[in-house]
């Protein structure tokens, strides 16, 4: 195989690997309280750091298979784009142009998450999933409409600057983490705190975790691996569920 063939193919399986782990996050986050319509989106870098790999509009966040997934350069920008993007696909190119660090996105609109970023209500650190944002979560105050153009997806990515998790005020919540299997669980454990949080203020004064013990908790609880572990569990249950149509046999 010629060296030409040889990086077209290591290409297609990138691409291919890329799409599947949009389709199997997708479907996790279904799963969790992200799903809305047709609406939220799950995207990762590809390895050639400057293609991204994003669920198309139009179908749920259920049902998304890799064949939903679409592919977009970065360099080339939202005028070169393929057709079915979702509007608001600035939200991950934005964050990808300023972040390196950055290797997958979500945005959506969990209910207890969105309805926490619709308050003033300060985020409490009461349960081990509220630990994992031990470096606090950061909120953007703009206008709460769609965010459709470059310049209004770059003032949201300045807003969540080198955090992992951003709260769109009277919108929904944008994360952007290492890879795509740290950026699923942050968006799970995102919306499980909230709804901790409003479970636990109907019963009484709040009392969270002190301040002085997070660190050590988190550097336990959220050790590198983890994550896989996590993750493995979900498209096993996904599996048990029927809900691995579509996809590769061997994960």
């Amino acid at each position: 195989m010629s060296s030409v063939a040889a990086g077209d193919h290591n290409a297609a399986v990138a691409g291919r690997r890329s799409s599947e782990d949009v389709a199997w996050a997708s479907r996790i986050l279904a799963m969790h309280g992200y799903e809305d319509l047709t609406l939220g989106h799950v995207s990762v870098r590809g390895p050639d750091d400057q293609t991204i790999y994003i669920k198309r509009k139009g179908v749920a966040l259920g049902e998304v298979t890799p064949a939903d997934v679409v592919a977009v350069n970065l360099e080339a920008g939202m005028r070169s784009a393929p057709p079915g993007m979702h509007l608001e696909t600035v939200l991950h190119t934005e964050v990808y142009k300023r972040r390196p660090d950055v290797r997958s996105v979500v945005h959506g609109h969990p209910p207890y998450a969105t309805a926490f970023a619709a308050t003033d209500a300060e985020f409490a650190y009461l349960t081990h999933d509220s630990v994992l944002f031990v470096d606090g979560i950061a909120t953007y105050d703009g206008v709460p409409e769609l965010i459709i153009d470059e310049q209004q997806g770059g003032l949201v990515a300045e807003a969540i600057g080198e955090g992992r998790v951003l709260l769109l005020r009277n919108h929904g919540v944008l994360v952007a983490e290492r890879d795509v299997q740290w950026a699923v669980l942050a968006s799970v454990l995102l919306e499980r705190a909230c709804q901790m949080q409003v479970n636990a203020s109907t019963l009484g004064r709040l009392r969270p975790i002190p301040e002085s013990l997070l660190s050590r908790i988190h550097a336990v609880k959220y050790q590198q691996d983890f994550a896989g572990e996590y993750w493995d569990a979900w498209i096993r249950e996904l599996r048990r569920r029927g809900g691995d149509f579509g996809m590769s046999e061997a994960r």
